[in-house]
This record gives C-alpha cells, structure tokens and sequence, in this order.
C-alpha cells in the first residue's frame, strides 16, 4: 500500500475512535467517565485484532479489548451476528478483570458484509453489591454478573437486561446513563467508518489492517533488537492487603519478541486485590509500548510481539471466583517490574517506580427517614517515578492515564467540603532526578448521618523504590479525625464533622544525587 495513502487511512481511523470516545464523554451521567476518563474506544478487524484506539483510553480498556471480543465471539461467532448487534459483558474473566466495567461491542457491517467491530468501555458508578471495595471475599459480594448477552438485537434495545442492571444498582439512572452512551459511541464509530470507506471507494478495512499491523511490527522489531537476547528479572512489591504481595517477572527476550513469565508470585489472596488474567495482560504490554514504541499507535502488529504467562492461581490470574474488584492495585504495579528488568539495558528509557496505583475513595449515604441517597466515586493519584531526564511529575496517573477528580465537581456531587488539596512537600525520592511528588487531600462529612467511605489505595507501607541509586519515595496514610486508619483498603464510617485525610505517596528517585 502507498505510504501516504497508508498514513492518511491510519489516521482517519484513529480520529474515528476520537469522534467516539468524544461521543461517549460528553454523554455520560457519571464523573468517573465524564471528568476522569475511565473509558475506552477502540476499533478491531473481523479477526478480533485492535486496529485504532481513541486518544484517552486507558491501557487497562485497550490491551483487554482484543481478549475481551475474543471471549464474547465463543459465545456468539461472527456468523450468527447481524447489523443492529451489541454484545455485552462485565464478566472479570472475558472483560476487563472486576465488575463496574461494562465491555460493548458492535460487528459493523457495509452492504451486508461483516467489516470490524467496534468496542465501548467504561467503568460504571455502580454494579451493585457491596459496591466497589477491597475487602470482599469472593466475587459474588462484589455484584451482578452478566455473561456474554446481546444488549441489544437486531437495533432493539433488550430491556430485561436494562430492567436486571437498574434493579440492583443505587444509581439506576447514572448507570442507564452511562450505558445508553456506550450504545451512542457504538453508532458513532461503526457510521463515520462506513463514511470513510464509501469517501474512498473500498469495500472493507483488511487491506489496511495489515498494512497498519506490518509497518507497526516492523517499527517494534527494531526497537526490540536493540536489547540483547537473554533473560532479565524484575520483582516489585506491594502493602497487599493485610500481608505483603510479592510480584515476579521473568522476561525472556529474543529478537523475534518477548514472553513474559510471573511464575513465583505470591498467590491469590482472599480479598478483592486480585488480579484476572486480561488485566495482568494489558498492563504488562503496556511499560513494554513506553520502551520502545511511544509514539507508535497501539495496534496488534505490536502486542502480537508478545506473550503473557501467568499461573493460575497466583495474585496475577486468580480462580474464579476470587474477588477482584481492587485488582488495580495490583496490575498498576506490573510496570515496574518490568521497568526493573530492563534498566540495564534502557537505562535512559526507563523510569522509577510511582507512587500511584490509584487512589480511589468512593463516598455513600443513605437518609432512610427523608428518602435520599447518593453515591460517588472519586479518584487521585500520587507522584510519578522519575526518569533519566527529568523529575516524576506530581499528582500523574500512571500507568493508567485515570484523571484527578476537581474539588468544584466532588463538592457539587457529594455532600463534603474540602479543607485541603496540595502537593506533599517532600515526598518524592531523592536521586539525580527527584521522584514526583503526591498529594494531601481532606474533606469533611457534611451528611446527616453516616458516610460510608470505601478506600482503595496502596503504597502506605512499601514505598515506590528508586533506580539507578535513587531513593524510594514516601509512603502515604490516611487519617479520620487525626487518628490512623489501620488498614486503608477497608470501608470506614464518618459521621458529620469528621475529616478525613489522604496523603498520597510519591514516586521513586532516579540516580545517585
């Protein structure tokens, strides 16, 4: 295919994901979707392989999504799919690893002919059960479960499913919200392709497909032959949840691609910080497509350079069914892992480990006496590891690109004001280049009653470790009332007047100083 045309499809399809992604932002009810950019969109071929992504999706959507469309074609093949379709799951273990995410998918279809697909995700408010935590001890306390189902059939809508989901969410609205506009993304991605292909007379995208997966594997390959062939080791470790996890990584490169092997780490544990095989998948691509493929878009000619083992059973790839709504906490952490094992090898490239995984706090109340309620969930992130070139930047979401919640829009959504939100002076690492500093977060319950406050954080016992001779960053904490939460993956209570406090960790250092 001629370059330029190549270049010019390639990117038509990437804005075709944007136009989507856009679509679904502005129409979601929810502000994890709408201001924190828990969502993805991203095109696929008749084969199930990721073509174009939109510009915010998270690694965490994208690198599941292959598996995800592959999960759901074993329940419904391609051939028994007609135009008006969309499939949908939440199930951990074909979507993206826990519950709150709603993966969709759509088979687009030009003259009655199968083209690609189309795939929507986002995290929804609410999925019922305990709602989001750490603390559940199998998956079942952690909410409804859908199989692969078809949403909608034929262009109609099926609302038992509607009528199942909103019955056993506290959100029913936010959450119908936010599924009607997946469906609306869904339309947006499969008409502006059929525009694009009717503008420039083609009959479907294969062609293109290939022409995107070759020229992306070929750049990857050059970068991948720059590390010597061998086998390279990287652990990093996490607060787990009241014992601590350990996470290995075995990486064993040759010049035709990469396996990556978590044989050794610690086993799954019995609360909801386990991680699903999909997840463990996606964020481990990831760290490898900052190394040496930044600027290329993510496609299947690079991840098909690479392949994933991780043992059943361990904290990486759980037993169903296993709780797994925090598996965050674990597969933000991948990235350093890896990052370890290849310092000696990229020592430019890499970078020290950060001081997120996310933090999320999700705050809920319930006036039983005048009828009302509310749920909402908010984010913040700590500092980020530094680099060869440049200090970790403060407050980043890494490895997941999730924003910080504003203050205006949490005081607006939940019934709290906020007393502080500032970088942590000192928090980052000491080395050459100083790790990214966190951030000291405090509001206070103004709810007649309880609050019920779920916390799902990490890094407030085993900091973010440095590289290259840097210092770890510091541990963060919470604090009700003055006082140490002891363990802050857990659900606490504030009652009116009480202050809770998040201090957020920064990231590690990078260098000797």
């Amino acid at each position: 295919m001629n370059p330029i045309d190549l270049e010019i499809y390639w990117n038509r399809l990437i804005s075709i994901t944007d136009e989507a992604g856009a679509a679904l932002k502005r129409t979601s009810f929810s502000t994890v979707v709408r201001e924190s950019n828990d969502f993805a969109c991203v095109l696929l071929d008749t084969e199930a392989r990721l073509i174009a992504q939109s510009s915010l999706s998270i690694p965490g959507f994208i690198g599941t999504a292959p598996l995800s469309l592959q999960g759901m074609l074993k329940m419904f093949p391609k051939e028994t799919l007609r135009p008006g379709d969309i499939l949908f799951t939440n199930d951990p273990w074909i979507g993206t690893g826990h519950l709150p995410d709603a993966t969709m998918a759509a088979p687009i279809f030009m003259n009655n002919k199968l083209i690609a697909f189309a795939i929507a995700v986002a995290h929804l408010s609410d999925i019922g059960g305990r709602q989001w935590s750490a603390d559940a001890n199998e998956l079942y306390e952690e909410g409804i479960r859908f199989p692969v189902i078809k949403i909608a059939e034929g262009g109609k809508f099926n609302p038992l499913v509607m009528q199942m989901l909103e019955t056993n969410v506290r959100l029913p609205q936010q959450v119908r919200g936010d599924i009607e506009a997946q469906v609306g993304a869904l339309g947006v991605a499969e008409r502006r392709l059929v525009e694009m292909l009717q503008e420039y007379g083609l009959d479907g995208i294969d062609e293109i497909a290939e022409a995107i997966f070759n020229a992306s594997k070929e750049a990857a390959l050059r970068e991948l032959r720059l590390i010597p062939p061998g086998v390279y080791r990287g652990s990093v470790d996490s607060d787990g949840f009241d014992e601590k996890v350990s996470i290995q990584a075995t990486i064993t490169v040759t010049h035709e691609g990469v396996t990556v092997d978590y044989t050794g780490s610690t086993d799954q544990v019995r609360y909801g910080i386990n991680e699903t095989f999909n997840h463990t998948y996606a964020y481990t691509i990831f760290p490898f497509k900052c190394l040496l493929s930044p600027g290329l878009p993510n496609n299947d000619g690079f991840t098909r350079l690479f392949k994933v083992i991780a043992p059943e059973g361990t904290i990486v790839n759980a037993r169903s069914p296993a709780a797994v709504g925090a598996r965050h906490l674990i597969g933000h952490q991948l990235q350093a892992a890896v990052f370890e094992a290849l310092s000696p090898v990229f020592p430019e490239r890499v970078q020290a480990d950060s001081g997120t995984p996310l933090w999320s706090v999700l705050l809920r109340g319930v006036d039983v006496q005048k009828g009302k309620s509310f749920s909402t969930i908010l984010f913040f992130n700590g500092g980020m590891g530094a680099m060869s070139d440049r200090d970790g930047p403060p407050a980043a979401g890494f490895p997941a690109n999730i924003s910080n919640t504003p203050i205006e829009v949490a005081e607006t959504l939940a019934p709290v004001v906020f007393g502080q939100k500032s970088l942590a002076d000192g928090s980052g690492g000491k080395g050459k280049h100083l790790g990214g500093l966190g951030q000291v977060v405090s509001f206070t319950s103004r709810w007649p009653g309880r609050l019920r406050v779920s916390l799902l954080t990490d890094r407030t016992r085993i900091p973010a470790k440095g590289i290259h001779g840097g210092e770890a960053g510091k541990v963060g904490h919470v604090h009700l009332n003055g006082q140490k939460v002891s363990n802050p993956k857990s659900v606490v209570d504030m009652m009116e007047g009480d202050t809770l406090e998040l201090a957020l960790p920064g990231g590690g250092g990078y260098g000797k100083s």
